[in-house]
């Protein structure tokens, strides 16, 4: 038999535990029930789409009400070029798919002819798909064609075997070749350039078939020459001489000059001659003419002379060792630059070679110059 004391405290401590365990079962009770109702709530509210991006699907599971909140939460981004399989405004349902396909710029070089495009192409194979492109077996390719396009875009260069002609140092070589470009093209024959020289076309530029393609060496020497000057003409007016008469008062005489000069030689043809730096030697002197501009008819001057020396004879051969209506001697002919004898030509002619003997020693050369005044 217990104390009274203990059975007291033992049957208190029974009713106490007794009474405790109702609040704690109805509070795993509600858990269990708002879990439960959750997940039906959650199951109600989300929904599960495919969503497509660049080619890559996934299946998500979201809340999301429209095109737009799936893209959102998913921080994706689109550029007016991308394109979108449903409007972003479009509200979406359980099972939809959304595609995202991202524009990509490419630039396609095909044996040397390059065109821009736009693909939404996730490989390099797919972008061949769809333009069109059949690489030839052998064939050069810039990129794999599993390779993944980047979003921002790429170069793609497919080159195949082609024949061509290369000339370097004086010297034609033909060969087969799928090398892209000139450079390599220049590579494989073993043909070295320096930073002067010049290919044509550039190095960097793709190679079409049949091409040919050139090296120009150039070379750059720098050195110093002496070299003429030339002189200028400085023009008079001569009232007293006839419109057409000239006559040079100082001939004009070149001047020299140092320089220093940079010459530049294409396959070792002088190509450029570029002054550096030009010192004077010795200036030119400069030719003065005297031109005539009296409107009078001079040619009858002549006449008159002509008419005293000749009887106005102008093809007079005597004998006596004058010729010609101005009874000019056959040097003195011949050193105002004619020809044969004054008798065999023209009055016109004459009296151009007596113009400039009067111009070289005066009117002192014919005993009737005086009749010119007549």
């Amino acid at each position: 038999m217990q104390p009274e004391s203990t059975a007291r405290r033992t049957s208190t401590h029974g009713k106490r535990r007794h009474r405790k365990s109702f609040p704690l079962l109805a509070l795993n009770l509600a858990i269990v029930l708002v879990v439960a109702g959750g997940t039906a709530a959650y199951g109600a509210l989300s929904h599960t789409v495919t969503l497509t991006v660049d080619g890559k699907s996934d299946k998500i599971r979201t809340f999301s009400d429209n095109v737009a909140d799936v893209l959102k939460s998913k921080d994706i981004t689109l550029r007016p070029s991308d394109r979108l399989s449903k409007p972003k405004s479009d509200s979406i349902s359980d099972g939809d798919t959304i595609t995202v396909s991202y524009a990509k710029p490419i630039t396609l070089a095909v044996d040397g002819t390059v065109t821009e495009h736009t693909v939404y192409d996730r490989t390099v194979g797919d972008a061949f798909n769809t333009l069109g492109v059949e690489p030839k077996s052998g064939s050069y390719l810039s990129a794999k064609t599993s390779s993944v396009i980047p979003r921002k875009g790429a170069q793609i260069v497919v080159s195949s075997t082609k024949s061509l002609t290369v000339i370097a140092d004086h010297k034609k070589k033909t060969i087969t070749s799928n090398a892209p470009t000139v450079a390599a093209v220049l590579k494989k024959v073993d043909v070295s350039l320096d930073s002067d020289d010049e290919v044509k076309p550039g190095k960097d530029a793709f190679v079409k078939p049949d091409a040919q393609l050139r090296v120009v060496r150039i070379k750059k020497v720098t050195k110093t020459e002496t070299v003429p000057v030339s002189f200028k003409t400085t023009v008079r007016e001569d009232p007293e001489s006839s419109v057409g008469e000239e006559n040079v008062v100082q001939p004009g005489k070149k001047g020299k000059a140092s320089e220093k000069v940079t010459l530049i030689y294409a396959d070792g043809k002088l190509r450029e001659r570029i002054v550096l730096v030009s010192r004077s030697l010795a200036e030119p002197r400069p030719q003065i003419v005297e031109r005539g501009t009296s409107t009078t008819p001079s040619d009858s001057v002549w006449d008159k002379i002509a008419q005293c020396e000749s009887g106005g004879n102008w093809h007079i051969n005597t004998g006596n060792g004058y010729y010609g209506g101005l009874q000019f001697s056959a040097a003195t002919w011949h050193s105002v630059g004619g020809t044969g004898l004054p008798s065999d030509h023209s009055r016109e002619e004459q009296i151009k070679r007596a113009k400039i003997l009067q111009a070289r020693s005066g009117w002192g050369q014919w005993g009737c110059a005086g009749a010119r005044f007549n």
